[in-house]
């Protein structure tokens, strides 16, 4: 079980669930595990609170290094939201965006889940696989990530599976 309540910066731990106390401009993360180079990662996420005047995002990252980045994460796309896969400091570059129903509502659970082996990394939405990247991986360290936003959090997990 998680504490009731553990504080890190506006992030905090109640009721198994790690919330954003506030509303935060800007890009906030939060790193899960150890660095593994075959791995499964995955959270249950809903936005709380946004600016109607900053685009708002939240979702997943796996960092290879401090400058060597691939983000998967659902951003407002003028009035629809999208789900987007990109790399920083990445060769070959992942820009992807994937238009997701008008329905979409970011204020629902929805569960973001990365599988990353030697080959390929797969992505899924709400159990749907959207996207497969296929490029021999490396290290990294996966975490949660909110720009112009605050979120919840639910069920994050992270297994490993190095050989």
């Amino acid at each position: 079980m998680i504490a009731d309540q553990t504080l890190v910066s506006n992030w905090h731990v109640q009721e198994d669930e790690l919330v954003q106390t506030e509303l935060s401009h800007g890009e906030h993360t939060m790193l899960k595990g150890s660095a593994l180079e075959q791995f499964e990662f995955g959270a249950t996420l809903r936005l709380s609170k946004h600016n109607a005047e900053a685009l708002p995002s939240l979702g997943i990252l796996v960092q290879y290094s401090e400058q060597e980045k691939l983000y998967v994460f659902l951003f407002k796309q003028q009035e629809r939201w999208a789900l987007a896969v990109e790399t920083t400091g990445v060769a070959p570059v992942v820009n992807r965006v994937i238009a997701l129903p008008e329905t979409f509502d970011p204020a629902e659970w929805h569960t973001l889940h990365l599988i990353q082996d030697q080959e390929q990394s797969h992505i899924h939405l709400d159990g749907t696989k959207v996207l497969m990247i296929s490029e021999a991986n490396r290290a990294a360290q996966p975490g949660l990530i909110t720009v112009n936003a605050a979120a919840e959090f639910s069920r994050v997990w992270q297994k490993g599976s190095n050989a």
